[in-house]
């Protein structure tokens, strides 16, 4: 466990004394400002232990090391690998699945389209999508919120 927001610190810090660390991060995206870079699990840091330990306790930006019944805990080898590959360029990728696929029938709960069968065509911007509702004979794209759609 790392001091608040000491993340880098403590690897670079480890990494000047043998250990291999690693700091799962991501980047987050807010309406109107810049990407920001961020740790997936603040204030912790995934250390390679396979030396004596006890020298992590003492250095710079480390606050605390989690134990086990034995020592160090220990965290699974897969949970490491699945993190590393959902990285894309780095980061960790935190899509979450799509909830329908382009051309899957949907409908809408609420609003002037309530009754008619859409068709999903994908995703738009801020949380809307995209769909296609055939209106006065002819097919039109219109984009809704997506919270609005379930499946028809």
């Amino acid at each position: 466990m790392t001091r608040p927001n000491h993340e880098a610190i403590a690897a670079v810090n480890l990494e000047r004394q043998g250990y291999l660390s690693y700091c799962p991060k991501y980047a987050t995206k807010q309406v109107k400002k810049p990407i920001v870079i961020r740790p997936l699990f603040p204030r912790y840091i995934f250390i390679l232990i396979d030396q004596f330990w006890s020298s992590i306790l003492g250095t710079r930006g480390i606050s605390r090391v989690l134990l086990g019944d034995n020592g160090p805990a220990i965290l699974p080898t897969h949970v490491i690998d699945e993190l590393k590959s959902r990285e894309v360029n780095g980061l960790v990728s935190l899509t979450t699945p799509p909830k329908f696929h382009p051309g899957d029938p949907v409908k809408t709960l609420s609003g002037p389209l309530t009754g008619h069968l859409l068709i999903y065509e994908g995703q738009s911007v801020h949380e809307r999508v995209r769909v296609l509702a055939e209106l006065l004979g002819r097919k039109v794209v219109i984009e809704l919120p997506e919270k609005s759609l379930v499946a028809a």
